[in-house]
């Protein structure tokens, strides 16, 4: 082959290649906006009407600016408050089966909706991270207004990530938390995402384009660990840890990495079968008795 036409074809395949490397990174980028970004635009939550309980409507400012719509329903002034944190692309509104089991055992209960999540402001959804001060203000709320009861905090999946987030400042202020279904840290949360959506190879492909996606739409990316969150709540302050035996997008080996990193004050509990935040619907008695248990450790504390 001429030399002429070898060299024009060589650029021509580094031109489809740049090309492509373009169009690669930015689908990657574009989904990585989009799952950064409101799951869906603001709408009103107002206090359910239940035949149940009294709910207060809360609104909270978060230390960074954000306006956080909350709901306070009171129980037995003995018993702990149960705040509850919903999972990515929830809110407030969705826990309320569970705050009605919780209620009909004389709890309070604590409900929010994150930054960027039902009624509440923000635009960056950092899966959790930055969640952390929702919690901060939630727990700061509840101090003021309930001084004398002791706080329990139950996250699921992005919302037990922010709890860990959270527990650098909150400290033993908290009287014990239950981590539903946490992942291990976002690259990770990432690649159980796409290899679970996509096939081989263009599962790589994705997440690769979305690894360096990270590194402009996200840059602290390398953050965003439970992992290391976790050590962060004190030793005397105990975990309780829920994983669901089938759960694609926060696998078994993760949980049992973060039990490990705090063993000597958590207890992992394996729900065989459960998908991802569907333990309940496992198994709901070794769910409800487990839960139970918990509360009724972190009451005796």
């Amino acid at each position: 082959m001429p030399t002429s036409k070898l060299k024009t074809r060589l650029k021509r395949t580094a031109i489809v290649l740049a090309v492509g490397i373009v169009v690669w990174l930015g689908c990657s980028l574009a989904v990585a906006y989009r799952y950064l970004g409101r799951p869906q635009p603001v709408f009103p939550e107002p206090a359910p009407a239940v035949a149940w309980g009294n709910f207060e409507d809360v609104r909270l400012n978060t230390s960074d600016n954000e306006q956080i719509g909350a709901w306070f329903l009171p129980g037995e002034t003995e018993k702990p408050v149960v705040l509850v944190l919903h999972g990515n692309g929830g809110c407030r509104t969705v826990c309320l089966p569970l705050a009605e089991q919780l209620a009909a055992e004389k709890y309070s209960v604590f409900m929010l909706s994150f930054r960027t999540h039902g009624d509440s402001s923000g635009k960056l959804n950092d899966f959790g991270f930055s969640a952390r001060h929702d919690v901060e203000a939630a727990v700061a709320w509840l101090k003021q207004n309930r001084p004398a009861s002791k706080i329990v905090v139950w996250g699921q999946s992005l919302g037990a990530a922010a709890a860990m987030f959270a527990a650098k400042d909150l400290g033993n202020s908290i009287a014990g938390y239950i981590l539903e279904c946490p992942y291990r840290d976002l690259h990770t949360a990432v690649w159980n995402r796409t290899h679970a959506r996509l096939p081989p190879v263009l599962s790589e492909v994705a997440y690769f384009g979305l690894l360096t996606a990270s590194k402009i739409a996200l840059p602290n990316s390398n953050d965003i660990s439970c992992l290391n969150a976790i050590g962060n709540i004190p030793a005397t302050v105990p975990v309780l840890i829920l994983a669901g035996g089938a759960d694609t997008r926060a696998h078994v080996d993760e949980a049992n990495e973060l039990e490990l990193r705090i063993h000597d004050h958590a207890k992992l509990v394996v729900i065989d079968g459960a998908e991802h935040l569907q333990l309940q619907a496992a198994d709901p008695t070794a769910y409800r008795a487990t839960i139970d248990a918990f509360l009724a450790q972190c009451m005796g504390r």
